[in-house]
């Protein structure tokens, strides 16, 4: 039988096939038929074995064809037979393709991509214009030719001329896991044919202090770029330092200070922070300039840190004014009086800022509480003169406290109870039974001749000491002065 024969007595079995299956009734007797009719056509040689091979594929046997297979029904692979990547292959079952690994040499293109809820990255991510290198080619000047890979057909490359270009690649494949990096700086640019010629940086020009040749499939990132100022800034996002950084002003490969415009995680260890109090270990932003419309700032306790506004000397007219002093949860005015600070509490309050006003609050100035003691009849008493007519002696002199805080006389808030008197006189019975006879004597203490004591005659003075508290509410201000008559 000739192949031209072959061929037709194979046509008629499929044609016998689809015409079964157009009518829904293919059934084990149609398989059975064409069956029987190859058994007994090959028995009798009538049909070539080898010849009959190249119209159906095999199952016991590695096959392949050049045509397009369809799979209507879906298709399930199993393990491979290639040991390198032994395992689970595709699985296509209601769309869904299922593999350990999925390779491409060039690309893939999907409409839609799911990812898995958890994305990692490991050094560093650029955000710039970048390009993957096909091959690698010295030309007679020093200069390399390095074609550019296309992502897609109308792809082309957006390096620039001057532009300033590096790409870090590893040795896995040697065993080492050396990183390097190459440092160029691109010359001509052959937009239409997708290629660059660059110029590796000497040595002592690139970080580290060593430079290295591209390698194919080395990824380029622009970085910078001497000339045009217009591409002198680069983003970048480093989980190695645990920043996102911003440069700018970038000319050349090595760095100065001044190109890190915006740095967002741990900060580099600048000569701008060093009498900053930094804690390398913690995480800062830092930026060239800002422009903010709210900014909360809060503690360690994460209590919201209200911002301080330096409305200048207080003023009954600005207070009374359209624009008086506020307060709010995030800011408050604060002015200065009688040399103190003074935090506004109520929002427009008419309060003179001193002690005991509910709208102010001193936050800086002088908080001591002091007192002073001052004699109606000054300190130094004639006695003599006074008994030399022979009358009693009765009313010598009136002491009088006063208290100040803030630089402001509080000798109005100063309660009565809170003042105790003691005496000296070098009689320790005498001085503390004078000491309960005067507890309640409060701010004025009237000194009679017995006031002075038994021993004054003997000792010629006597000493009157005064204990204040001053009580705000929130804490108690305490001062004592000593006196001698």
């Amino acid at each position: 039988m000739s192949t031209q024969q072959q061929q037709e007595v194979i046509d008629q079995l499929i044609d016998y096939i689809d015409k079964a299956i157009l009518k829904n009734s293919v059934s084990n007797r149609h398989v059975a038929a064409v069956l029987a009719f190859l058994n007994e056509a090959l028995k009798d040689k009538s049909i070539d074995l080898e010849e009959l091979k190249k119209y159906f594929l095999s199952k016991t046997e590695p096959d392949g064809t050049s045509y397009l297979l369809k799979l209507l029904g879906g298709a399930e692979v199993g393990e491979t037979i290639d040991s390198l990547t032994a395992g689970k292959g595709i699985l296509l079952k209601n769309g869904r393709v299922q593999a350990d690994i999925l390779e491409a040499r060039f690309g893939i293109i999907v409409q839609e991509i799911i990812f898995n809820r958890l994305s990692a990255m490991e050094s560093d991510y650029s955000f710039s214009e970048s390009g993957t290198i096909e091959s690698v080619k010295l030309l007679d000047d020093g200069t390399y030719l390095l074609p550019l890979r296309k992502r897609w057909e109308n792809d082309f490359t957006a390096l620039d001329e001057n532009d300033v270009i590096y790409g870090v690649v590893n040795e896995l494949a040697s065993g080492s896991g050396n990183y390097y990096t190459s440092w160029l700086r691109v010359l001509h640019v052959d937009t239409s044919a997708n290629t660059i010629n660059a110029v590796m940086y000497p040595d002592n020009e690139v970080p580290g202090g060593k430079n290295y040749p591209p390698e194919p499939l080395m990824i380029l990132s622009h970085r910078g770029n001497p000339v045009n100022e217009d591409r002198q800034s680069y983003w970048y996002l480093s989980s190695r330092e645990k920043c996102i950084c911003m440069l700018d002003g970038v000319t050349k490969p090595i760095l100065e200070e001044y190109n890190y415009a915006i740095i967002a995680g741990k900060l580099k260890q600048l000569s701008l922070f060093d009498n900053l109090p930094i804690s390398y270990r913690h995480s800062y932003i830092h930026c060239r300039g800002a422009v903010i419309q709210d900014l909360l700032r809060v503690d360690k306790q994460g209590i919201p840190v209200v911002s301080l506004v330096d409305r200048g000397n207080w003023s009954a007219e600005v207070a009374a004014s359209d624009k008086p002093y506020s307060v709010s949860s995030t800011s408050a005015d604060t002015v200065w009086h009688y040399g103190c600070r003074w935090q506004c509490l109520i929002n427009a309050t008419l309060d003179e800022p001193r002690y005991g006003s509910t709208g102010w609050a001193m936050i800086e100035g002088n908080p001591n509480f002091s007192i002073d003691i001052e004699s109606t009849n000054g300190w130094f008493l004639n006695f003599d003169q006074l008994d030399k007519d022979g009358n009693l002696i009765g009313e010598l002199t009136t002491l009088e406290i006063s208290g100040q805080i803030y630089n402001r006389d509080v000798t109005e808030h100063i309660l009565d109870i809170d003042i105790e008197w003691t005496r000296n006189s070098e009689n320790v019975t005498e001085d503390n039974a004078w000491a309960v006879k005067h507890a309640d004597t409060g701010k004025e203490l009237v000194i009679h001749r017995d006031d002075l004591g038994s021993n004054f005659t003997q000792i010629g003075y006597c000493n009157f000491k005064a204990t204040v508290l001053l009580r705000d509410g929130q804490k108690i201000h305490s001062d004592e002065m000593e006196v001698p008559l």
